[in-house]
């Protein structure tokens, strides 16, 4: 967790930055640090203008929610659960958040339609517009988004040594994904899970693309991500840091920038990459462009989450310790000053728990 809040403040100052914007603040093309943010803040960003180092943008509060949420139920949120909470934000931002409720609720709007849809309602916002309708909704977009991947990122940890069941819990949670981004978000938990057992990472990440519980296989093949994403880390397997990232930028750039598939590869292929070094697995994550058609860098592309998510997946398989410890205290205190909610504390009372659930005293 305290991995998936560093990727996020890694990313956060350039995500969707110009193409030159890295090098004109560091003095090198390839990020490899953490900076201050200096963008003008937003309901999906940073809340304030200037922020202190570490500080992480919609991804940490995603993650930190949920976190909170599950501590409260004592177990994992289903999606019903789910959807009224993120409701509740949406309606009542000062209870959550006191000081930022009108980013809060610019943060939540998108959230109204599909959650209301997925309880049976009808939105104020969408008139005319039936609850079925809303509730296929994946936030506002008609295509697949890395939504589940960013309000679910902990999922697995709710399982350790039990992919299949992480797998089925967040399948059935992100009732606002779409999709093969549904796959994506039960696919990160699964390998989290698996990740906790004791797997080493590539047995982490090739056992769970083989995995199918649900049955998504269909009469034309799939499920998507698993027959696809063998074949993308086939053709990275030997490549690291600035050559992988440029490859992945390069061989995804037919997706979207909010594209799940292209979150995920992004964070196993850094992850097999880079195993026996995760802050270089960050970095490789960090570093994605958003390529035209001819490949072309047009901008940064949304690397705050694909370091997010490739961070919730190396935590899982190597710990937070392997991490700079003075980069995780400044996330830590950088969400604190601005956010006013302690990582470590809610942390700390997440994996008592884990502990609960599991029945185990270590």
């Amino acid at each position: 967790m305290l991995a998936q809040a560093l990727g996020d403040a890694l990313g956060a100052p350039f995500e969707f930055a110009p193409v030159d914007a890295v090098e004109r603040r560091t003095g090198k093309k390839w990020l490899a640090g953490l900076y201050p943010f200096e963008g003008e803040k937003g309901p999906h960003g940073v809340w304030v203008d200037t922020a202190p180092v570490g500080t992480g943008t919609d991804d940490v509060r995603y993650n930190y929610l949920f976190m909170e949420l599950a501590v409260e139920l004592r177990r994992m949120p289903v999606g019903r659960e789910l959807a009224q909470r993120l409701l509740d934000i949406y309606e009542r931002p000062g209870d959550f958040f006191p000081n930022s409720e009108e980013l809060v609720r610019g943060q939540f709007e998108m959230w109204e339609g599909a959650s209301r849809g997925f309880l049976g309602e009808e939105s104020p916002r969408y008139p005319g517009v039936p609850a079925a309708a809303l509730a296929t909704r994946s936030v506002g977009l008609n295509y697949p988004t890395m939504a589940g991947l960013l309000v679910l990122p902990s999922v697995g940890l709710l399982f350790p040594g039990d992919p299949e069941a992480a797998y089925r819990a967040a399948y059935e949670a992100a009732f606002f994904d779409i999709g093969y981004a549904r796959e994506a978000t039960a696919l990160l938990a699964a390998a989290q899970s698996a990740a906790l057992a004791g797997k080493a990472p590539d047995v982490v990440v090739y056992e769970t693309l083989a995995m199918d519980p649900l049955h998504l296989r269909g009469y034309f093949g799939g499920p998507f991500i698993g027959e696809k994403l063998p074949l993308l880390l086939k053709q990275a397997a030997g490549k690291k840091g600035e050559e992988l990232a440029n490859f992945l930028s390069s061989a995804l750039r037919h997706f979207s920038v909010f594209d799940p598939y292209r979150a995920l590869a992004i964070a196993c292929a850094a992850l097999l990459a880079h195993a026996d070094d995760p802050w270089q697995a960050l970095l490789v994550a960090a570093n994605h462009g958003d390529l035209d058609e001819a490949g072309t860098w047009r901008r940064y592309a949304d690397i705050d989450c694909y370091a997010g998510i490739t961070g919730a997946l190396i935590g899982a398989c190597c710990g937070d310790r392997v991490l700079p410890e003075e980069l995780i205290v400044r996330v830590v205190e950088g969400n604190r000053v601005v956010y006013s909610f302690d990582l470590e504390d809610t942390i700390e009372r997440f994996a008592q728990l884990i502990l609960f659930l599991t029945g185990s005293e270590d």
